[in-house]
């Protein structure tokens, strides 16, 4: 009894640790975003600012874009992330279900095209994308945005889809559907968990992408929340109250996601990885 109660302990140390490490960075950036310019400077610093202020929260919604930055990244994650689970759902319900020529190697070609680095493929794809009228619009960011989390979603989806039993499409074909109607009305509705954790993983991909924004973005009104978060450094100095503050606004709409589906990313990771 003894032994078990010590176990126990050192679990739920573990886990305030664990919670703590986790938690820390965004309450440095809290306290960061109220301190003022002239307390962030100070030596030694200060775990808690003298006398907090919203002051930067201000600043950073009113007096410059970010409001916009916001809803051009909100419109290019969300139709990203459609796009990838629509796409990676119907490409791993073909793979998990259906016989053809070469599945095992084109399945593993889409797992290798994911190890290239980004890097690597940045010069090809922005002359591509001038090329095509692509460069400097929200739609390109898109379709690009849709690929980056693919390879990664069909996988997953791919062993959710392995899971499914057999006989709910054998029932389903005998009381006549095809197999169009038995993927919306069969697989689709039990396989939601799945689907909202490769939702999940392509919004956070698209939403948190830098790289890519910066090299096919030059409009301004065209930036995303990554670039604007990268315009607080400055020649003349780093504004860090403005960018906790900024970074604070920036995590809302993740922490909302997760917590209306945190519950169905658990089932849908731990699912797609025991069934694949």
């Amino acid at each position: 009894m003894m032994k078990k109660t010590i176990i126990r302990t050192l679990k739920i140390i573990a886990l305030v640790l664990i919670l703590f490490i986790a938690l820390f960075p965004l309450f440095w950036m809290f306290i960061t975003s109220g301190k003022s310019m002239t307390e962030l400077l100070k030596i030694p610093v200060t775990l808690w600012p003298e006398k907090f202020s919203f002051a930067s929260y201000y600043e950073v919604w009113i007096q410059k874009p970010f409001p916009k930055y916001i809803i051009n990244s909100l419109k290019i994650s969300i139709v990203a992330t459609i796009l990838g689970m629509l796409v990676s759902s119907m490409a791993a319900y073909g793979f998990a279900k259906f016989r053809f020529p070469l599945k095992r190697v084109i399945l593993m070609f889409v797992l290798v095209a994911q190890m290239f680095p980004s890097t690597s493929i940045i010069i090809p794809l922005f002359s591509t994308y001038r090329s095509y009228g692509l460069y400097d619009t929200h739609v390109g960011l898109m379709l690009l945005f849709t690929t980056i989390s693919l390879a990664f979603s069909i996988w997953m989806m791919y062993g959710y889809f392995r899971g499914v039993p057999k006989e709910l499409e054998e029932a389903a074909r005998i009381d006549g559907c095809g197999p169009f109607k038995i993927f919306t009305k069969v697989i689709l509705p039990i396989s939601k968990p799945g689907i909202a954790a490769v939702g999940v993983y392509s919004f956070m991909c698209a939403w948190n992408e830098y790289l890519y924004s910066l090299i096919l973005l030059t409009s301004e009104d065209r930036y995303t929340i990554s670039i604007g978060l990268s315009r607080f450094i400055t020649e003349f100095g780093t504004y860090w109250n403005q960018m906790g503050a900024a970074s604070i606004i920036v995590t809302i709409p993740t922490l909302i996601i997760f917590l209306l589906l945190g519950k169905n990313l658990i089932e849908g990771l731990t699912a797609g990885a025991v069934k694949g």
